[in-house]
């Protein structure tokens, strides 16, 4: 059975408890646990000191997820079905090109709710084992530890709290020069909170197009992510925000 490590930074431990550390789906695991109620440090920063914590020959699949995301199938069989030269997890974005347009896609499922349970709701669709996405949401990130190793890779800490798995799968996929894909794993999950699209998402965003001048990706919250836009693409996006309006 495959080793892995489940990391999570947490501020509320009665919910890690209860979804990540104390679920009888991850018994198979070991813990990495970033008590973060006093420090209050962003995801990308105590997710690299891990990542600098471990042996460069380790043979493990890191599961980086947060405090609130419940497994609700046992991990170990799902790790089983893996390639280890792939990133993977249950929910990503993707952009095809359809004539003079894009669309955009949001592929695998997971369930959310609000942190007391309620509002339950499936976000996105079932897709097949290894559908290829561009990049994944940041609730939850499986890599192994060989492809960190190999390819230097790590967390971008000016993200802070969003959008830094988005950028973990674009680095990687840069880095190996195409050879790393993100793909989907489908996988019974729920996820006890939502995203927030506050300033901040949008600052990265930005900060993201000027680091990624020559390539774009989607993701699960954005149409475009890096600096590389196509004219059709505009197109997209324009007439996305020009429905939204007329919706309003």
């Amino acid at each position: 059975m495959s080793h892995v490590i489940i990391i999570s930074v947490v501020r509320d431990f009665s919910m890690y408890e209860k979804c990540v550390r104390g679920n009888p789906n991850c018994i198979v695991a070991d813990f990495a646990v970033f008590d973060n109620r006093v420090e209050n440090r962003g995801l990308p920063y105590l997710y690299n000191r891990f990542l600098s914590s471990r042996p460069k020959d380790e043979d493990a699949w890191y599961m980086f997820c947060h405090e609130d995301f419940e497994l609700k199938e046992p991990i170990g069989p799902l790790l089983d079905k893996l390639d280890s030269q792939s990133l993977w997890g249950p929910i990503g974005a993707r952009t095809t090109r359809h004539f003079v347009y894009y669309k955009w896609e949001l592929l695998g499922r997971v369930w959310q709710c609000d942190r007391n349970g309620h509002n339950l709701l499936q976000m996105g669709e079932a897709v097949p084992l290894g559908t290829e996405v561009e990049t994944f949401d940041c609730q939850c990130l499986l890599v192994h530890s060989s492809l960190v190793s190999c390819f230097d890779l790590g967390f971008d800490e000016n993200l802070t709290f969003d959008l830094y798995v988005e950028d973990f799968c674009m680095n990687a996929h840069e880095k190996s020069n195409g050879r790393i894909r993100s793909r989907i794993i489908p996988m019974a999950a729920c996820h006890w909170s939502g995203g927030n699209m506050s300033e901040r998402y949008y600052r990265h965003e930005a900060y993201l197009k000027r680091k990624y001048p020559n390539s774009s990706a989607t993701g699960t919250a954005s149409l475009s992510l890096g600096g590389k836009i196509t004219f059709f693409w505009k197109l997209t996006i324009w007439a996305r925000k020009a429905k939204r309006f007329l919706c309003n």
